[in-house]
């Protein structure tokens, strides 16, 4: 089977969901393709069109698992590249110069994107141009400020336009970027979405975190998280699409907890993680404020061996919190003594 990402390939983004049309971005020798797929009657050609496979196994991928998930797009891949190969090749010709390792904010965000549609004609999956406007997905345009919203930004931080933010390193990227970046001459955590403020967990996270830094200036509370510093604006329409937060740089045994090998760390490291993993939520609760994705990726080790809490994008995971306690006190509880759990305490 066909690598599910290699040097010249990588599946960006899924959009799926029903069983009409679903669409799929790869980054192919360095530059963005987008292939469109539309449901066909099943009388409309000899045997059963592919796009109408494609649809079906992208609408899984999207729920999948990760093993799963690898298996399902390397079936789809497998369709997709022998048809597209001479287009993708032409459109994107191999040993084309990659972007340089830094980037801006607004480009990785907002990339042109090459559009295509697969489709079977006389039995055969046939590959062909589109415009933007003929895809499944309706074309990019910037997001405008939203202001049926509770986040207010704060006027003592500062707005950056994503065309100023050099991002050095990618972590999470797709609907939104997750990096570090450099800005004033230190560097912060940036997470950005594509729809700004019309991704609730965008929304979510901006005022929890304004809450926070509230609660600790009013009361001297200690909740261990990173500090917000600045927001992100879009480099045209000036709407908020993001977050600058400190950065945290990790600890010698791992950048979080997911990360951690539990078994190395010494039994009073870890009953220190469980204590302070405590009573952050705790202090949480007292001023109002839901974790809501309690797991240990969401737990970061600094260098001097203290934990900090991140993600108040809301959500819940499999294992970590029950899906009728998510976004509760309890839920938050309830991870808090799974935590615990994993790190042998």
């Amino acid at each position: 089977m066909m690598a599910l990402e290699s040097d010249n390939i990588k599946v960006v983004h899924i959009n799926a969901g029903d069983e009409e049309g679903a669409d799929i971005t790869l980054e192919y020798n360095a530059r963005r393709i987008t292939i469109s797929f539309f449901a066909s009657p099943l009388c409309s050609s000899p045997g059963s069109p592919v796009e109408n496979r494609i649809i079906h196994l992208l609408n899984n991928a999207v729920i999948a698992a990760d093993e799963d998930y690898e298996e399902l797009i390397n079936e789809v891949l497998d369709v997709i590249l022998p048809a597209g190969e001479t287009f993708f090749s032409e459109a994107a010709p191999p040993g084309r110069q990659k972007p340089c390792a830094t980037r801006d904010l607004h480009s990785l965000l907002y990339p042109e994107s090459l559009d295509f549609r697969l489709q079977t004609i006389d039995g055969k999956a046939t590959m062909f141009r589109i415009s933007p406007d003929e895809g499944v997905a309706l074309p990019d345009t910037p997001p405008e400020p939203r202001l049926d919203t509770v986040f207010q930004p704060n006027d003592q931080l500062t707005c950056y336009s994503a065309k100023d933010i050099s991002v050095h390193d990618i972590f999470v990227c797709g609907n939104g970027i997750v990096g570090r970046v450099h800005i004033d001459g230190r560097d912060m955590l940036c997470k950005a979405r594509r729809a700004g403020l019309w991704d609730v967990g965008l929304e979510r996270e901006l005022v929890t975190l304004q809450s926070i830094q509230e609660a600790i200036a009013r009361t001297n509370i200690t909740i261990r998280a990173p500090s917000l510093h600045g927001y992100i604006i879009h480099a045209h329409s000036g709407a908020v699409i993001g977050l600058l937060r400190q950065w945290v740089p990790p600890s010698s045994y791992g950048k979080s907890l997911r990360d951690v090998n539990v078994s190395v760390v010494p039994l009073n490291i870890r009953h220190k993680w469980a204590d302070q993993v405590r009573q952050t939520v705790a202090n949480l609760h007292s001023i109002g404020i839901i974790w809501g994705d309690g797991k240990p990726s969401n737990i970061i080790v600094d260098e001097s061996d203290d934990i900090e809490l991140i993600d108040f994008a809301g959500g819940w995971s499999q294992g970590w919190v029950d899906e009728p306690l998510a976004e509760t006190m309890e839920g938050d509880n309830q991870a808090v003594g799974r935590i615990v759990q994993f790190l042998g305490i």
